[in-house]
């Protein structure tokens, strides 16, 4: 099992977001958002009371608004410019526009954000369990290049999820990820199978050529920093939903 190497810069600003270091020292607004702003999606809290929030953090940024997905666990990838309506049903988005926020929706999930040293290109990713075993990491990663991005000036960060010391799963799950080639990546702790989405994902960045990785290092369900968990929601199953984002300004 890869041991993920933890970044320790993502700490919690005043602003109540979680920042990239090292993407942002490329010039693009790169984080996770906090309680501090409010649930970002979900079905548990009023979806105008979500789409405010998402709009407050747009501005706050800089940008008019936070393009989104419907995101369906999945590895489809589609290129954005703007906002549409209805989301498309995807799990990635890239774009080469500034101006543009891509926003990625997590409880538990991971967020994957990317960003080209070379050009304007950034992509976002959101990968789950179900969305690590179809690559969707890694599909983005192939759109992104295959548009013309060189691997090695792309720059990535895996973002605050649930880490290899919280997330157990099913006897099923895991097996099936074994049939699909992710052992490498499973352990047994206490008689249960523990999946590291962290290190998958980072071996996806690596085999696509990717040689800057950060990763945040902050589960979502142990980690503190004032962050939801649908694994750690309340006896009354309420939780919120935050916002990984990624934009360049114009």
């Amino acid at each position: 099992m890869t041991t993920p190497r933890f970044a320790a810069t993502w700490a919690q600003r005043s602003d109540s977001t979680l920042r990239s270091p090292l993407l942002e020292s490329l010039g693009v607004v790169a984080g996770f958002t906090t309680r501090g702003l409010g649930s970002m999606a979900g079905s548990v809290f009023a979806r105008d009371e979500q789409d405010g929030n998402r709009d407050r953090l747009a501005r706050r940024l800089g940008f008019d608004t936070v393009v989104r997905l419907k995101q369906v666990h999945g590895d489809v990838v589609v290129r954005v410019e703007g906002p549409h309506n209805p989301w498309p049903a995807a799990d990635a988005m890239w774009t080469d526009h500034p101006g543009v926020l891509l926003g990625i929706a997590a409880a538990d999930c991971v967020p994957v954000l990317v960003a080209d040293r070379s050009s304007r290109r950034i992509g976002a990713a959101h990968a789950g369990w179900a969305g690590t075993m179809e690559e969707v990491t890694a599909a983005l990663l192939e759109t992104m290049v295959r548009d013309g991005a060189d691997p090695a000036s792309l720059v990535a960060a895996i973002g605050p999820s649930i880490g290899p010391c919280c997330y157990t799963i099913d006897d099923a799950r895991a097996s099936l990820l074994r049939e699909r080639g992710f052992g490498e990546h499973l352990s047994e702790r206490d008689g249960a199978s523990v999946f590291d989405l962290w290190s998958a994902n980072e071996a996806m960045l690596r085999a696509a050529g990717v040689r800057e990785i950060e990763i945040a290092g902050i589960c979502t369900k142990s980690g503190g920093q004032d962050l939801w968990s649908y694994r750690a929601r309340g006896a009354d199953g309420r939780y919120g939903t935050q916002l990984a984002f990624l934009g360049r300004s114009a």
